[in-house]
């Protein structure tokens, strides 16, 4: 089978490498428009749960997921009083470059092509594939396009306000 992934980042290398493993003759490419090893965003953050469902897939990657993740078993979120404390689930987090390094690692030593520098504008552009998985993320244009298949329902809220003032606080130090 001739899978693509069409998007290079945790959830795209993740699918490639499980699908790999589980499935060695498959012909897996993960396509990235961008270079290797760019990340976007802070981190990437696994529930205790999520932890143990990799291990159960495949306990060598979560093995090494979880040497470089740091982990924490208690915490109180506070929004506008102690009334509205919520416990957070266990969790390990890493720096998406971490993430990015490890999964671009383990799926080339399985055999899993990666392309980078390729920008798909859809899955029409993979026509030999036998499986295309849309794993580019929040504005994917695959997605988009069948948008009446898979119905996604998003939910786009505004910045919150520390957020706000910490940019316009940094657009004053670069005037």
């Amino acid at each position: 089978m001739r899978i693509v992934c069409v998007g290079g980042g945790p959830a795209g290398l993740y699918f490639g490498l499980l699908m790999k493993k589980l499935h060695p003759e498959h012909a897996i490419t993960v396509v990235e428009r961008n270079q290797p090893f760019d990340t976007f965003g802070w981190g990437v953050v696994f529930s205790d749960a999520t932890m143990a469902a990799m291990r159960s897939w495949d306990s060598e990657s979560a093995a090494e997921i979880e040497t470089a993740f740091n982990h924490w078993d208690d915490i109180e979120v506070l929004f506008k009083g102690p009334d509205s404390a919520r416990r957070v689930t266990d969790s390990s987090a890493s720096a998406a470059s971490s993430c990015s390094t490890f999964c671009n690692g383990a799926a080339l030593r399985l055999g899993v092509e990666l392309a980078f520098n390729q920008e798909a504008t859809g899955d029409l552009d993979f026509p030999e594939a036998d499986l295309i998985v849309a794993s580019d993320g929040l504005n994917s244009r695959i997605r988009n396009r069948y948008a009446e298949v898979f119905r996604p329902d998003l939910v786009v809220r505004p910045k919150p306000l520390h957020l706000a003032r910490h940019e316009e606080a940094l657009r004053r130090l670069h005037v």
